[in-house]
């Protein structure tokens, strides 16, 4: 009967009896093996009763299943001793893992001639440092110093040849050319771990040997296992010798009879490996040769370190230049002055978390004695959240001026914003137009925060919802409603990015620390008041800039 050997990333190992029966794998708890893994799907995979055998079948995980450290498409044959990795969980297919044996030497698989040697054992011993190397007679150790003049001068060529900057994809082949000129080899494969499975993912192959070009490239998975968890190299100088792997079938058909497997250190982590053998050339791997692979290597994981890290930055200041310009943009689309509509004093301003935010407000002359003051708060942040406002923006503009129906204006935005919008994106919005003839205000709340009135006496008046907010579902109705502003009294327009501030217990600065403070700023200026306002939000969350988009608008009407 064929079992399933499991190895979670934390936790104990565990068996598990196939049966001859459909197994399912994945994180919900309706599988047959329920994997407690961030990275597993809910059914992430099948192992099934074949003919001959059985299979394992994808069920299109997002993460992928990998076999032997291949991605699985579909459906594939499992052989006993495969290894399945399906999220940061190791499998056995009908044989259990069993790890190297520990030696004086290094550690060997199934013979002493297959030894690891640490890769911080190897660095540590670089040729080149001034030592005089001499024969137990006391000479010269001249084939020893000839070989570390050889490493050197390699090291040297290969700190040359890489010494410039090239495109990523470029330089992993540049690196295997660079490698197969100074260490003759048949094959090589250079490997790149993903961060985001940390499954190996072959990206550059070289096969120089062309009657080997239609075979499968093997990498024994307990040599990979083993090369990655204890950062060391390895090498099999005569895979005829090791019982395991002369067995298997690739190492059969392709005559492979030496091959080598270094990590990919880069002085902090493993980022990928390097692993080359042996068909056609004759010569046997030597520990020279292993040290030398070693060495290239890391120069080459350091070297794709600082690629990364190089083109990270150029990708950095591209993103800069666009969020530059889009700041620019959306600069513009924001009122520039304060308008004159005495006997009212109008003041606003916005302060973004990024560079480009999704909060918008403005003014609007519907005549000489009207005025339409507009606050919107774009779900998210950042360049999207930024185009959506400008989209409501010119949907807003088009309606100005003309016959004035506020209920009307904000169920054509909502339609407008939920035909033009992803689904998980709307917008809260309050619209208000002020008519100081009347010194009244008429205004429709679309899910908004409600502005405060602030008056001289009594509590301050919130001006609640009136509808839903804009885009979250077509065809809404808005109902229109009216407060009066008396003289002295101030109309407080804000974000939740003001009242969600949070000082560092977690209390949020809230609506009623803000009433309190526009009452204490009564007297000033209405420009002043904003200012202040800000600063005490800022001083409230110990913060010098907004940690989600802020926005004031503050309406004082003069005695």
């Amino acid at each position: 009967m064929a079992n399933l050997y499991i190895y979670p990333k934390s936790g104990e190992p565990s068996t598990f009896p196939l049966a001859g029966r459909r197994v399912t794998v994945g994180r919900s708890s309706a599988n047959d093996i329920v994997l407690s893994d961030q990275f597993s799907s809910g059914v992430h995979a099948v192992i099934a009763p074949t003919e001959h055998g059985y299979a394992l079948i994808d069920q299109g995980s997002k993460n992928g299943t990998f076999v032997n450290g291949r991605r699985v498409n579909g459906e594939i044959d499992l052989a006993r001793g495969d290894e399945i990795l399906i999220g940061s969980t190791r499998f056995f297919f009908d044989k259990d893992f069993q790890p190297p044996v520990e030696t004086v030497e290094g550690t060997t698989f199934t013979h002493s001639s297959n030894t690891i040697i640490q890769v911080k054992d190897i660095l540590r011993k670089t040729p080149g440092t001034g030592v005089i190397m001499k024969t137990p007679g006391g000479g010269l150790d001249l084939e020893r110093l000839q070989k570390d003049q050889k490493t050197s001068s390699v090291l040297t060529a290969v700190s040359q040849a890489l010494i410039y900057h090239m495109p990523l994809e470029k330089l992993l082949g540049h690196i295997m050319d660079v490698l197969i000129q100074h260490l003759p080899m048949d094959r090589g494969v250079l490997m790149i771990k993903n961060e985001a499975t940390e499954a190996l993912e072959p990206k550059v192959v070289r096969i120089q040997n062309g009657a080997l070009r239609n075979q499968s490239i093997f990498v024994s998975q307990t040599i990979v296992r083993t090369a990655l968890e204890r950062n060391s190299a390895i090498l099999i100088s005569d895979i005829q010798a090791d019982e395991d792997l002369r067995e298997q079938f690739s190492v059969i058909q392709a005559r492979i009879h030496s091959a080598m497997c270094v990590p990919l250190w880069n002085n902090q982590d493993i980022i990928g490996l390097i692993y080359c053998d042996r068909a056609s050339l004759l010569e046997q791997f030597s520990e020279d040769d292993l040290r030398l692979l070693t060495l290239l290597g890391n120069l080459a994981a350091v070297k794709i370190e600082n690629a990364r890290l190089y083109e990270q930055a150029l990708e950095k200041a591209r993103q800069d230049r666009e969020l530059a310009l889009a700041t620019q943009i959306q600069m513009n689309f924001l009122p520039r002055t304060d308008p004159d509509f005495a006997p009212y004093e109008v003041s606003g301003s916005a302060r973004a978390c990024r560079h480009v935010g999704g909060d918008y407000f403005d003014y609007i002359a519907v005549d000489k004695d009207r005025l339409a003051l507009v606050i919107a708060d774009v779900s998210g942040v950042g360049v999207s959240a930024s185009l959506l406002m400008a989209s409501l923006r010119g949907g807003l503009h088009e309606r100005f001026p003309g016959v004035i129906d506020l209920a009307q204006v904000a169920s054509h935005l909502n339609d407008f914003v939920y035909a033009s919008s992803d689904s998980h994106l709307f917008i809260s919005f309050f619209l208000a137009i002020l008519d100081r003839t009347r010194d009244e205000l008429s205004y429709v709340n679309a899910g908004h925060n409600p502005p405060l009135v602030v008056g001289r006496k009594g509590p301050a008046k919130s001006l609640e919802t009136t509808g839903l907010c804009l885009g979250m579902f077509p065809g809404q109705a808005y109902r229109e409603e009216k407060a009066g502003l008396a003289p002295g009294d101030i109309l407080c327009l804000y974000t939740d990015g003001i009242v969600e501030s949070r000082a560092g217990g977690g209390e949020e600065y809230g609506e009623k620390r803000l009433a309190d403070k526009v009452r204490e700023l009564r007297g000033r200026p209405a420009r002043e008041i904003r200012d202040r306002l800000f600063e005490d939000v800022f001083a409230f969350s110990a913060c010098d800039e907004a940690g989600d988009d802020m926005t004031l608008v503050v309406v004082k009407r003069n005695p």
